[in-house]
């Protein structure tokens, strides 16, 4: 055990090592190490089908979880259409082609509508593991990275239904109408979420009552686990249950923390205690935004170990004989299906006027992965193409994680100013055609009004700096200044001149949105960047004649860029709130 340990965490640190240095998704170097240490070493990873189910249910839940949390719930609502498009509408159209194309393309195999159903439904649910690990290593538009995040997770869902309830049943003989399938949908669907609201809801109850954020850890675990097991004993979507579970305890969460606390209201609060206790331990958040921050952190390094996991025991379920006694129906059905998921993603950015070359980015975001293979192993024993089907999956799941990877790779490099220029332009607030003209490299690097470095470009440096710290050792802080909505151009220009005249050479100077602009302070310590703050604060306000507001944080080296603009927006938050100082400091 001690050895098989040592091994999985040399594969993992590789893999690391590997991305960092190539910039390579980890999850292709896992599969191939995996396969060579399954050479040399055959008896080391021994496993059976069974025993891969139960590793994956294991690791399931784990490995959802980070990803679940770092959804926008905003995001998800603004972008429901093209989400619900993905997720529901284009596995079910998709389904039906694939199914109605192949008796033309292997016409050898006399297959029933129920066994092309179980077939392409089990091909069309884009792997949220896959998908995960590999959109989160190539620099893209958020919007792009919510479609394709979102679909894999949902898509799941209707993929499962469709297999469980509608294919399995037609395999085994069974009468299905289309009032049954409704049915079943309702109730799974309804079902599915009302547990993972209802288990939601205990834990952050739970969370309540303990403080220590060990415990705490365990409950948000303990949500995700509980509501997944309940949803498969009740033979119902356990990913939905997930899905909605953590989204249900983030917005209780996130409502909370919203809410001031109770000491911020003074004496008007303490009159109120002794008539309203329940009211009083209403209001005392269950998790400080510091400490959900670093829950999200945690989740994120326990889900890096469990996703390995799972793609090493991928690598060691694949019969390389059964793989080429069925390559052409491998080959067949995989051309077939990427043909098919292209012309359903063309429909949906020619129909929604997004940029072309998404089209190719969502559709090599498609990757297969380890719950096709369970839904694989959940065909009847007694049905006579079984090793096919497990053969195809499998081997569609090598075809997509290498090609689909490949080629996305190649795609992205080819056309990254592009895609630069699509993070300026498509953000949360659109920039507008008259601030960015003329040159393709302004229009990439520098705003001309403030002269702040685009969000791509400062972006990139905050990267770079925060690397550099972790590799020297040196302090790192970040400054924020927010402008009100409408301040006009000539005063834009006049406060750029004024920061860029009270930074150094070494720092950086970038603008994030239409209001929000932030400096890279490299080698200063958090009292430094809260000095310089305050002078920045006060020659703006007096030259420049507006008010304006300050976040300062210091740089950790458990960072990520995620936590480190969710604690400017808190800052910036609690300074421009009534109550809040123009400066406000986020640990």
């Amino acid at each position: 055990m001690l050895i098989l340990v040592t091994i999985l965490l040399l594969i993992i640190i590789i893999s690391r090592i590997t991305e960092e240095a190539f910039k390579v998704p980890s999850t292709l170097s896992i599969i191939i190490q995996a396969f060579l240490v399954s050479f040399i070493f055959p008896e080391l990873f021994e496993i059976n089908h069974q025993e891969f189910d139960e590793i994956l249910y294991l690791m399931l839940p784990v490995i959802l979880l980070p990803d679940i949390l770092n959804l926008s719930v905003k995001s998800l609502k603004k972008y429901a259409k093209e989400i619900f498009y993905l997720a529901f509408i284009a596995v079910i159209i998709s389904i039906a082609i694939a199914s109605s194309l192949t008796p033309f393309l292997l016409p050898q195999y006399q297959w029933s509508f129920g066994v092309l159903i179980a077939l392409f439904s089990m091909l069309m649910a884009t792997d949220a593991i896959t998908v995960s690990s590999i959109m989160g290593k190539f620099k893209l538009p958020h919007q792009i990275k919510i479609y394709a995040e979102s679909e894999s997770l949902f898509n799941d869902v209707t993929a499962l239904i469709i297999f469980y309830f509608i294919a399995i049943p037609l395999i085994n003989g069974a009468n299905v109408t289309f009032i049954s399938i409704n049915i079943t949908l309702l109730k799974v669907l309804l079902l599915s979420i009302s547990i993972g609201v209802l288990v939601a809801s205990i834990g952050y109850f739970a969370i309540k009552i303990l403080k220590n954020t060990f415990d705490q850890f365990l409950i948000i675990y303990l949500v995700v686990i509980v509501s997944f097991l309940l949803a498969e004993h009740f033979h119902i979507a356990g990913i939905l249950s997930i899905v909605s579970s953590v989204l249900t305890f983030k917005m209780f969460v996130q409502k909370e923390l919203k809410t001031p606390e109770i000491l911020s209201n003074g004496i008007d609060t303490y009159e109120n205690i002794e008539n309203n206790l329940l009211e009083l331990i209403k209001r005392v958040p269950a998790i400080t935004k510091k400490e959900f921050r670093e829950y999200k952190k945690e989740a994120s390094f326990i889900g890096i170990f469990a996703n390995a996991i799972v793609f090493i025991i991928i690598a060691n379920v694949i019969n390389f004989g059964d793989l080429y006694i069925y390559y052409k129906e491998i080959l067949v059905i995989f051309l077939l299906t990427t043909m098919v998921r292209y012309g359903s993603i063309f429909t949906m950015i020619k129909s929604f006027k997004l940029p072309t070359r998404w089209i190719q980015t969502l559709t090599f975001a498609g990757s297969k992965g380890a719950l096709s293979i369970i839904m694989s192993h959940s065909l009847p024993d007694t049905f006579i193409y079984k090793d096919m089907f497990i053969a195809i999956i499998i081997g569609n799941v090598l075809l997509t994680t290498f090609i689909y990877t490949i080629l996305m790779i190649i795609h992205i490099n080819k056309h990254q100013q592009e895609y630069k220029q699509d993070i300026l332009n498509l953000g949360d607030e659109q920039i507008t055609q008259d601030e960015y003209h003329k040159s393709i490299v302004d229009i990439i690097k520098k705003d001309p009004i403030s002269n702040a470095y685009h969000k791509s470009f400062i972006e990139d440096k905050l990267v770079d700096e925060m690397a550099r710290k972790q590799r020297y050792k040196i302090d790192l802080s970040l400054l924020a200044i927010k402008v009100p909505l409408n301040t006009n151009y000539k005063t834009i220009k006049k406060m750029g001149s004024i920061v860029l005249k009270m930074t150094r050479v070494n720092d950086y100077f970038g603008k994030i949105s239409n209001t929000e602009y932030i400096i890279v302070t490299a080698n200063t310590s958090l009292s430094g960047a809260i000095i310089l703050a305050e002078k920045l604060l006060g020659s703006i306000e007096k030259e420049c004649e507006i008010e304006v507001f300050c976040g300062v944080t210091e740089i950790t080296d458990r960072d990520t860029m995620d936590s480190l603009f969710n604690k400017i927006d808190d800052a910036l938050e609690r300074a421009s709130s009534n109550n809040g100082e123009k400066i406000e400091i986020e640990v």
